[in-house]
């Protein structure tokens, strides 16, 4: 027996042909403009290619529409792509206005086809696209219009992340315009442009699903990015709450677009990604990413119950973006330098993001003195499982979220009940010094952070793991083995491609003092680091010579400083 029909309708139509056809509409709850330039670039890019090439079919993925008011249709999926097709035909149609004559004609043409429509009971042109509450005053002033049209001339001010993308986006279609008809005689222009709007309406392909009302686009969306393709998590759940918010919609909307707002003064999608999963986490433990939207959806049932929680949101974002900005943001001005200077180097120089859930469970339950020496405490942790592993396989994730419930939930109300916690997981000093001493290091700012570490060990601050984050003296790294040594080393090739990167190969210079080393050999490289301040890079001073066996002791050293710089 045939099963039932969706009563749903696809079609496999030009990119342009769709914008032809229907009269779109990007809902309120959908993102804004979202596309980087990369990305921009990239699609341009494709079209030539496939152009170049007489692809008889550029294959573009599928555009999901439901049926809204007054016979438009509602992208569920697919604004980024349409959005870029007009960008670029506006910026095809804006070329041929400046060819004049047949130019002129062929662009308002273009015009009635793919951007504007004329509504004669209002006397207005209408969109063919029109993009959210966000963003769709600025694209109708900036990428419809005829460049004739006095409304191009009042140039709009961009009060959003995503408009500035689209004056990007704006800006790119234009170049590769000007790029297309770059090798070819003025006379053939426009004819090559006319060739490319036929290459957008019947060759660059997608595939458009039309949905019935009686079916719930949010769970289809929700089961596409299931089965791998492009869905945000963001998306998903920002869909899903403004569905079931109902007449209580505008207020979780609003509240969502001042979180964004927030987020995006600092970042990008994926940081807002990261910011609504981590302030999960921190309430109700490891969450992934492909978990998110249902488990929200599970646990935020009442229309109370989503206001409450988008409210929380928008709180939240402001701690969120302060835990990236710890030395200067003024969420910290309760705590003092020492333990601002603990955050910056587990977020900034560490760049650890598996444990912010953690971070934003302690400072909201925490008192800043108990919060500070959790924040010690983080550094130690990181450092350990940077150097000596442990923390792969999502085990972080996993463990650092349950100790962030169990603090939000009141089961862990100090640093010594934490430290406890996380006793069988976190390195033991055994494991990570002997992990130390042949540790290698590829990120420069992860060995500087840690040579000045152990120099302030060496000195005896009462703070070393710090690494200096509070005091803005710079030192530079040197590679005592340079990457290329010269005949003057004496080392082989294996020697120096195995040792460069070590811990034990490097030490702090001043900046003036790294342009005098160069490339030198050691024996003229000594009476510099003699002269250093910095007892750690005075030692080596003390060496006749340097080479692997040198390395290795040096790094032993190193080693039992290690374990008592980032100390449990």
């Amino acid at each position: 027996m045939a099963g039932k029909r969706l009563g749903m309708s696809f079609d496999d139509l030009g990119l342009a042909t769709v914008l032809d056809r229907y009269q779109l509409v990007v809902p309120p709850n959908q993102r804004s403009y979202a596309w980087e330039s990369d990305h921009v670039q990239t699609l341009l890019e494709d079209f030539s290619t496939a152009k170049r090439r007489d692809v008889p079919t550029y294959f573009l993925g599928s555009i999901v529409l439901t049926h809204g008011e007054h016979n438009t249709f509602e992208v569920a999926d697919g604004q980024q792509r349409l959005a870029t097709a007009a960008i670029l035909i506006g910026a095809i149609r804006d070329y041929l206005h400046e060819m004049g004559d047949s130019g002129v004609r062929a662009a308002e043409r273009y015009t009635s086809d793919f951007l504007l429509t004329y509504d004669p009971p209002t006397e207005e042109n209408i969109p063919k696209l029109r993009l959210n509450s966000v963003d769709a005053d600025f694209f109708s002033r900036c990428v419809l219009p005829s460049p004739s049209d006095p409304i191009r001339l009042e140039k709009p001010n961009p009060t959003s992340s995503s408009h500035h993308r689209l004056i990007d986006a704006v800006e790119l279609a234009a170049q590769h315009v000007r790029k297309i008809v770059a090798e070819y005689p003025r006379h053939q222009h426009t004819q090559l442009l006319i060739d490319w709007i036929e290459f957008l309406r019947n060759d660059a392909i997608v595939i458009v699903i039309e949905v019935p009302e009686h079916i719930d686009a949010y769970q289809m969306f929700e089961t596409l990015n299931d089965r791998g393709l492009k869905a945000s998590q963001i998306d998903i759940l920002k869909n899903d709450l403004m569905k079931r918010a109902g007449d209580r919609k505008q207020e979780v909307e609003n509240y969502w677009n001042w979180m964004v707002g927030i987020i995006e003064s600092i970042g990008d999608d994926y940081l807002i990604l990261d910011c609504v999963r981590h302030h999960w986490i921190s309430i109700n433990g490891p969450t992934t990413e492909a978990e998110l939207a249902k488990s929200v959806k599970e646990k935020i049932t009442s229309r109370q119950n989503i206001v409450d929680y988008a409210s929380g949101l928008q709180r939240i974002s402001g701690d969120y973006v302060a835990l990236l900005n710890p030395l200067h943001h003024p969420r910290w001005k309760e705590y003092d330098l020492e333990a601002r200077g603990y955050l910056t180097v587990i977020t900034n120089v560490l760049g650890i993001t598996q444990i912010r859930p953690l971070l934003l469970a302690v400072v909201r339950r925490f008192s800043p003195k108990e919060a500070k020496e959790a924040f010690r405490l983080f550094v130690s942790w990181s450092v350990r499982f940077l150097v000596a592993g442990g923390g792969g396989g999502g085990v972080l994730d996993r463990h650092y979220g349950m100790r962030a419930k169990e603090i939000t939930d009141g089961l862990i109300t100090s640093c010594a009940q934490l430290a406890d916690r996380m006793s069988g997981i976190v390195r033991s000093d055994e494991v990570f010094e002997k992990a130390f001493q042949s540790h290698s290091v590829s990120r420069n700012v992860l060995a500087r952070y840690y040579l000045r570490a152990l120099e302030l060990y060496q000195t005896n601050d009462h703070s070393p793991a710090l690494g200096g984050v509070d005091n803005p003296t710079e030192f530079n790294l040197e590679h005592i083995i340079p990457q290329n040594p010269s005949d003057k080393w004496n080392i082989s090739e294996a020697d120096a491609r195995n040792y460069y990167k070590r811990i034990g190969n490097m030490v702090l210079l001043a900046p003036t003092q790294n342009v005098a080393i160069g490339n030198r050999k050691f024996s003229e490289r000594k009476p510099v680091y003699q002269t250093s301040p910095l007892l750690l890079t005075q030692e080596i001073g003390e060496y006749d010579e340097w080479g692997p066996i040198h390395i290795e002791d040096r790094q032993l050293e190193l080693a039992k400083y290690a374990v008592k710089t980032w100390r449990l």
